[in-house]
């Protein structure tokens, strides 16, 4: 069975939260950057996620951090922090603070559900073939383009085997700190549905019941 790390980068705060939690995962605090490069010297047996609080760092090697293929998820009091970074790290997530321990939480299992998927350029969700490379959803010779928020939902509701409300998707989907509301997200959803419907004839792919939305 894969386990998964956790290793704090630079504020020790959500390291000291996750254990007296007593978080699923296994913890690890660094204080520096440079540290990071010597923890990378061994085999890493684990999947790790690095959370990188930028504000308590005093450099960021960018090619060093690019040679981290693991989930990487980005801290800083103010969003544009995160301009010089974000180009090399597009599979990164850029969260601004605060944030609270039980959103960190939801975040991180959304950031290894990704990773997971990463490598697997192709997989089944239910009778439909997901390309995540093309973003695209098929069954048999007919496939529909999807942008990357609709992509982003189907791999989350795949793993939701009893659904999620809406107030759920949007705050699990959408960044933390992202502008994000009720209209925004009923309309990529909307348009999700419509796709699925008009191209491959399937009504019931996002169904909805008692509030809560799944894959069927």
């Amino acid at each position: 069975m894969q386990n998964y790390s956790i290793i704090t980068v630079g504020s020790s705060v959500f390291f000291e939260c996750m254990k007296e939690q007593k978080s699923e995962y296994n913890l690890q605090n660094l204080k520096n950057f440079k540290e990071v490069k010597e923890i990378l010297k061994t085999p890493l047996i684990d999947i790790y996620v690095f959370l990188f609080f930028i504000d308590d760092l005093e450099k960021l090697d960018l090619k060093e951090l690019k040679k981290i293929k693991y989930p990487k998820i980005f801290f800083s009091k103010k969003n544009d922090n995160f301009k010089t970074i974000k180009k090399d790290n597009v599979l990164s997530s850029f969260l601004v603070l605060p944030i609270n321990y039980q959103d960190l939480e939801k975040i991180i299992k959304l950031v290894i559900l990704k990773f997971k998927f990463l490598f697997q350029s192709k997989l089944e969700i239910g009778k439909y073939q997901i390309d995540k490379n093309e973003r695209t959803i098929s069954f048999g010779k007919k496939s529909v383009k999807l942008t990357e928020r609709e992509l982003d939902i189907i791999l989350y509701l795949s793993g939701k085997k009893e659904g999620a409300s809406k107030q759920e998707i949007m705050k699990d989907i959408w960044a933390h700190g992202e502008e994000i509301d009720s209209h925004t997200y009923e309309t990529h959803l909307y348009r999700l549905r419509q796709k699925i419907q008009s191209k491959l004839k399937d009504k019931t792919f996002i169904s909805v019941e008692d509030g809560k939305y799944s894959i069927t």
